[in-house]
């Protein structure tokens, strides 16, 4: 087992799991470098990754938290999704997926990335292997005969078998490693707010396809929803501008009936829905995770899972390995995640596009399609498992 640290540089989601991930799966030491500042949290951190959104956590990852120790602590501030609800605007036809059908306690939870960051953060500085350096940033890197020289902006320099880039979508050290990425401008913002019910959410999620793009009420702890409503730039500015009663009307007109009434809309934020692919995930000694790998459109909250895959994958590949740099070893990697990758970020992006098309055929066959999941158990119970992550 390699004495050197492998080195993450991004201290978000992504970079706290994974740290964890690798002392799980056998790694002696690791280094996490944070542009912000991160301490032992003796409340819930505010920053970039950390911030007022929200986060879906399907089945799949809360099995991750759970081998890591953290999943009674997640759900402490969790809410259980126990039904997702999918329907179209204006049409008939709609599905159900639900804990009961699928033999499981729960589809996933919600939890928001605040009470997310204190529980990874707790636990990254309870690991006496784990040092983190924040904030701090990388100021350079240069390849070594078995890896990366790092050099940090406080001075310090670091050598290390393997590099892992967790920085984000606009991330720095992708670029440095000489990896290029495409950028997808979908045209569209997502507007996040937290919503009031009237009436107990009863762990349902609701998904619902509007012309303009799809809107998503994910249910929260103390009788709230996560609001994620996309679509176009104009009309998200109009959304902002509105007062909250306005912005209520709007929001529940676009509801399904079935879900409950608004009643109250915190404050709301908006961001640019940018897709990213970087043009290779692995290189040698060095690997591109996260954001900084892909972002997906947030219909159906599969960002954060299909990444905490990626991450286990990652680690159980890496963590135990005399050379875990290895361009044969990375490799490894990438194959097991191709398949999984390519399906999810291709159907995140198609899907919302199908929904908007108007034509009468499309919108006949979207509609046979909500059917034939509502009717069909055996291909709903597919979906709901791609969804679970199991």
């Amino acid at each position: 087992m390699t004495q050197q640290p492998l080195v993450i540089v991004g201290g978000g989601m992504a970079g706290a799991m994974l740290a964890l991930l690798l002392r799980r799966h056998g790694a002696s030491s690791v280094v996490l470098v944070e542009s912000h500042p991160l301490t032992l949290p003796s409340e819930p951190p505010l920053t970039p990754s950390f911030d007022a959104r929200s986060t879906a956590l399907s089945a799949g990852t809360l099995a991750v938290l759970d081998d890591l120790g953290l999943g009674n602590a997640i759900r402490e501030h969790a809410a259980v999704i126990g039904t997702v609800h999918v329907s179209r605007q204006s049409r008939l036809g709609l599905t159900r997926m639900s804990a009961e059908e699928e033999g499981v306690d729960q589809l996933g939870a919600v939890v928001e990335n605040r009470w997310l960051g204190f529980v990874l953060l707790g636990a990254l500085f309870n690991d006496e292997a784990i040092s983190v350096r924040a904030p701090d940033s990388l100021s350079g890197i240069r390849r070594l005969e078995g890896g990366y020289q790092v050099s940090l902006s406080s001075g310090e320099v670091l050598e290390t078998p393997l590099l892992i880039a967790a920085d984000g979508a606009r991330s720095q050290t992708r670029e440095w490693l000489g990896i290029s990425a495409r950028d997808h401008d979908t045209g569209h913002d997502a507007l996040i707010a937290n919503l009031s019910v009237a009436t107990p959410h009863e762990g349902i999620a609701y998904e619902r396809f509007l012309n303009d793009g799809p809107l998503a009420l994910l249910p929260l702890p103390d009788q709230r929803f996560a609001l994620v409503w996309t679509g176009p730039r104009d009309q998200v500015d109009q959304w902002m501008a509105m007062d909250e009663q306005e912005a209520l009307a709007q929001l529940q007109a676009r509801c399904p009936a079935e879900a409950p009434r608004l009643t109250g809309m915190g404050e709301r934020q908006r961001y640019p829905l940018v897709l990213t692919e970087a043009c290779a995930q692995v290189v040698p000694h060095a690997v591109v995770v996260g954001n900084a790998a892909h972002t997906l459109h947030p219909v159906a909250g599969q960002g954060f899972n299909l990444t905490v895959r990626d991450l286990l994958a990652l680690a159980q590949t890496v963590g135990g390995s005399d050379n875990p740099g290895s361009l044969a070893t990375l490799q490894t990697y990438a194959e097991k995640r191709e398949k999984d990758q390519a399906l999810i970020s291709q159907a995140s992006r198609w899907v919302p596009e199908l929904f908007r098309v108007q034509q009468p055929l499309f919108a006949h066959s979207r509609q046979l399609g909500l059917v034939a999941l509502d009717i069909m158990p055996g291909l709903r119970s597919g979906f709901a498992k791609r969804a679970m992550g199991i």
